[in-house]
């Protein structure tokens, strides 16, 4: 029971927000990214993979808001190395981190860490792009097909349960957290 009560509360309201600005940025790129990314994409397979890597270390994204934007951007062609590229040097190495890692390091094991994350995920990112030319299948083909597997009532009612149980939490640390002002 506390299992459960901890999955639907308090897991369920500390990943609630960067879910949901993951959700709000891929419905943005979804909506305004070209169409034509797959063509510049696999034109320029590591400079796409450069670009995802400048856009995800300086960004403050967790693992959470970051998979909505990957798949997004993967539904809008870019190549899936490139994607994992983002997913793996964004939750690694945002700004607070960065602060961190150099205020109690160092500069040099800073250049360090930044290095070995931006090589370590170039490296993962064209090993993925390889296994999908290997085996011949398209990453925007694969993405977003799940779906099909459950009937769309299915995916209606749990979008509204989950809906639902956010809404709830928020509205329970809300006036947890009023409760606690007042009594001090």
């Amino acid at each position: 029971m506390r299992g459960i009560k901890y999955a639907f509360g308090e897991l369920l309201t500390d990943i609630a927000k960067p879910f949901i600005i993951g959700i709000f940025i891929a419905g943005i790129i979804t909506f305004f990214f070209p169409d034509d990314l797959t063509l510049w994409a696999n034109d320029h397979s590591f400079l796409s993979m450069l670009v995802m890597l400048a856009a995800g270390i300086p960004m403050y994204v967790c693992a959470t808001s970051s998979t909505p934007i990957a798949a997004a951007l993967i539904l809008k062609g870019l190549n899936p190395g490139a994607a994992l590229v983002f997913l793996l040097a964004g939750p690694a190495t945002n700004a607070a981190t960065i602060n961190i890692v150099k205020n109690i390091f160092n500069t040099r094991a800073l250049v360090i860490y930044l290095s070995m994350i931006a090589v370590c995920s170039l490296a993962m990112g064209f090993f993925v792009d390889f296994a999908y030319k290997v085996l011949d299948v398209q990453a925007s083909a694969v993405v977003g097909q799940a779906s099909e597997l459950f009937p769309e009532s299915v995916q209606l009612i749990s979008a509204v349960i989950l809906t639902g149980l956010i809404v709830f939490n928020m509205i329970s640390n809300f006036r947890q957290q009023a409760g606690q002002a007042l009594s001090h």
